[in-house]
């Protein structure tokens, strides 16, 4: 048993984990709900959710990126762990993701822990990228839960795989031709307000969540009815690709206006990053 005990806190030592939180003005049984019922996850996280025959649940970006998981401890609005079910033969690594609530008053702390992560260098943009997706996913999560309860989401997504590096990317996504933020994107922080005009028309105005040049930037779309707003730059070597993405979320805004804005990102998304 000792030595069982022993070889367990060793391979822990080896592994890296996610550890990010936001306090919402939301009951615990709301976040719970968000949390555990597959048409509210679509609210807030994957674009598509359901059940498994075998009792499993799983969720969609596209059919590019489709994950099943299990729930293997639960304590209701308060402690939720999952883990990854992998297709037959396919060999993933041993990651857990655990929810833990925390009731204050009229709010709630959530805690999201993502573990599994190897030591080794080459996991280094595989957390950062994790690290990332779940700062804005909570910040998803809030904004649902505080400005758009019990509302469907409709998503603008446009990804497009390249080649470049990553200086180049970026000169290709923001810039003259490109995304042009005021103030210029490498001078935004956390809690400045933004001004972002698109070259396909469109002008979004909020609050920056965070941004880092050449790699990320999110923030609020206060004249999108509090839209969601995320543009990222992944190099992923354990994945091996290089991706581009732009995502808004939106609520209450017409579905013909959220489609079209998307073909209108793929086609530059296309234009910009041709080889």
């Amino acid at each position: 048993m000792h030595q069982g005990k022993a070889a367990m806190k060793a391979q822990e030592a080896k592994t890296r984990c996610v550890d990010e939180q936001i306090e919402i003005a939301a009951p615990a049984e709301a976040i719970w709900k968000a949390l555990t019922v597959p048409e509210e996850l679509t609210r807030w996280f994957p674009l598509d959710a359901g059940e498994n025959p075998d009792g499993t649940g799983w969720m969609a970006w596209g059919e590019d990126f489709r994950f099943s998981g299990r729930v293997t401890a639960s304590e209701r609005q308060k402690f939720l762990r999952t883990e990854p079910v992998y297709p037959p033969g396919v060999q993933g690594p041993p990651m857990v993701t655990e929810f833990r609530l925390e009731a204050r008053g009229a709010k709630t702390l959530v805690r999201v822990i993502q573990s599994g992560f190897g030591a080794e260098a080459q996991w280094d943009e595989e957390i950062d990228g994790t690290r990332r997706g779940w700062k804005f996913q909570l910040r998803s999560l809030q904004n649902y839960l505080e400005k758009h309860a019990g509302m469907p989401r409709r998503v603008a997504w446009a990804r497009r795989l390249h080649d470049f590096p990553r200086e180049e990317a970026w000169r290709r996504l923001v810039g003259e031709q490109g995304i042009q933020f005021e103030p210029g994107g490498e001078l935004l922080k956390p809690g400045d307000r933004y001004r972002a005009r698109l070259p396909t028309g469109e002008l979004f105005e909020g609050v920056v969540h965070y941004c880092r040049p050449m790699r990320d930037m999110a923030g609020s779309v206060e004249n999108y009815n509090h839209a969601h707003l995320s543009i990222t730059l992944d190099d992923l070597p354990m994945r091996k690709y290089r991706d581009v993405n732009l995502w808004l979320s939106t609520w209450g805004v017409p579905a013909a206006e959220v489609a079209a804005m998307e073909m209108r990102w793929k086609a530059l998304l296309k234009k910009r990053f041709e080889n």
